[in-house]
């Protein structure tokens, strides 16, 4: 597995989502890359700050969020149920 294919897949990685065969590799390149393992801390503080600044998902928009920032980040995100 390369760097690149790492950063594909570190999305799958995190939600269990990664067939087995292909965890193995995710998890091969942790060992050896000297800067996979710091990206994907990174990448998870990342997500943990999101979540901490959005703790409500189902919270109101405020109103003085422009809609077209809204329907591009709804739009941005992956159709996970289709």
């Amino acid at each position: 597995m390369t760097c690149r294919e790492f950063a594909d897949f570190i999305v799958d990685y995190l939600t269990g989502e990664l067939p087995p065969d292909q965890t193995a590799a995710f998890e091969r390149h942790l060992v050896r890359c000297p800067n996979c393992p710091e990206y994907l801390r990174q990448y998870r503080a990342t997500i943990d700050a999101g979540r901490a600044a959005f703790p409500d998902l189902e919270a109101e928009v405020p109103s003085d969020v422009p809609e077209d920032l809204v329907r591009a980040i709804l739009e941005s995100r992956p159709n996970r149920g289709a």
